[in-house]
């Protein structure tokens, strides 16, 4: 209904224009009046081609230099336009529509030096381009996306606006398109420095995240990435020249679970869910490293479980979690918390990383600590935001044994996390 009006308005003012030329080339008469009326008749005769010109046929193809990138990198775009028709087209202005996932930007770790002000990071992102095809029925453009945030996006449109020579007639046509484009978080290298803990026969380590537990020897093996020097059964290994690891009759890493608060909170800084994310993907990669079994749990809108695995496609699979996820739930995390302590194994370690903290979250992670083999707290917070009563609950933390990882701007702003565990 718009479109019709829009259309005999502009078919009016064309008409308008051709009878007022036309009665003063009758009414004046002479050579002047008749050259003006004929000379302006192309471009009469031009805005009713481009008036009836149809443009809701043409074809949008768009091409990527790559559909998964790392937050931070650039992704070249390019453009074609196909048309039927070779109709003269004196000019095309063409603007790209960005999602509101892509009107932000990531600079690494220069993102995380204003954690407290809420438009950090904040970025217009506009693709603007004048063509003048002619008789073309191809028309390309490119362009590129720098410094892209982490997410899942998706290029839906192209607008084309044209017209006459004077601008008495102006079209324009919105060509809906998705081209679907996935950000990895960035992820740094991880130090993980084991606590010394304290017996009665002396100060010693009380276990390692990659500590394995092996008794009788039962067999032999081909070797594989991750199996200790020392297992190395260099007898087989010679007869059958290859290399060769014993099989123990218990051989099982200490179970790891790492929990990502994805619960949306009004006051939280929207860097600080994002630093909670770049870190659980850095801690991930450098515990995928190890040969303990790890598991991945994300509590918000909705649950998403990763089970004890350790393979490249469970990896890739929580990658893909880690860039999609966005702080929509409803449910308190504390709560979400308490249902999932009673799914979980004993005996484990647990390890929260969380963008907030209060009472209901303090007394969950007391009640899961007491389950756990050992429980580690990661706290992404900005320093301006701390509060007197966070510090309280650290404490309180601290005081029942639960290690806990404050994250604010001076952590985030380095080249790699260095943590306790």
């Amino acid at each position: 209904m718009r479109q019709s009006i829009s259309f005999i308005a502009k078919l009016i003012v064309v008409s308008l224009l051709f009878g007022v030329l036309f009665s003063y080339a009758m009414f004046q008469g002479g050579f002047v009046s008749w050259f003006l009326f004929y000379a302006f008749l192309p471009f009469l005769l031009y805005m009713i081609g481009v008036l009836l010109y149809p443009m809701n046929n043409w074809k949008v193809e768009r091409k990527l230099s790559k559909r998964v990138a790392t937050a931070g990198e650039t992704v070249d775009v390019e453009v074609t336009l196909t048309r039927r028709y070779p109709f003269p087209i004196h000019y095309c202005v063409i603007e790209e529509f960005f999602p509101d996932s892509l009107q932000r930007q990531d600079t690494h770790v220069e993102k995380f030096r204003y954690m407290n002000d809420p438009e950090s990071g904040r970025y217009i992102r506009k693709v603007k381009r004048v063509v003048f095809p002619w008789f073309k029925t191809k028309i390309r453009y490119r362009f590129s996306v720098d410094k892209l945030p982490r997410g899942e996006h998706i290029l839906q449109a192209v607008r084309v606006k044209t017209g006459d020579f004077f601008g008495f007639v102006k079209k324009e046509h919105v060509y809906h398109h998705d081209t679907s484009l996935l950000v990895f978080p960035y992820q740094r290298p991880v130090h993980l420095h084991e606590r010394v803990y304290s017996f009665e026969q002396g100060s010693s380590p009380s276990f390692k995240l990659n500590e394995k537990n092996t008794n009788i020897v039962t067999g032999v093996r081909e070797y594989m990435p991750g199996d200790r020097f020392a297992w190395v059964d260099w007898k087989t290994t010679a007869r059958k020249n290859e290399m060769m690891t014993k099989e123990f009759e218990q051989e099982k890493s200490v179970d790891m679970l790492i929990i990502l608060n994805a619960v949306y909170d009004p006051v939280m800084s929207p860097l600080s869910f994002e630093g909670a994310v770049e870190f659980s993907a850095s801690l991930l990669d450098e515990l995928h490293q190890t040969s303990s079994q790890l598991g991945f749990l994300t509590l918000g809108d909705q649950r998403s479980y990763f089970p004890f695995q350790k393979d490249y496609s469970h990896k890739q699979r929580i990658q893909g979690q880690l860039a999609k996820i966005r702080p929509i739930g409803r449910t308190p995390f504390a709560q979400q918390l308490d249902r999932e302590r009673t799914q979980l194994p004993s005996g484990i370690i647990s390890m929260v990383v969380s963008h907030q903290l209060n009472s209901d979250i303090h007394q969950s992670l007391l009640k899961l600590a007491k389950k756990c083999r050992r429980l580690i707290f990661f706290y992404i917070r900005p320093q301006e935001q701390m509060s007197f009563q966070d510090h309280q609950l650290i404490k309180q933390l601290k005081n029942h044994g639960i290690l806990v990882n404050v994250l604010s701007e001076e952590q985030l702003t380095q080249r790699e996390f260095e943590v306790n565990t």
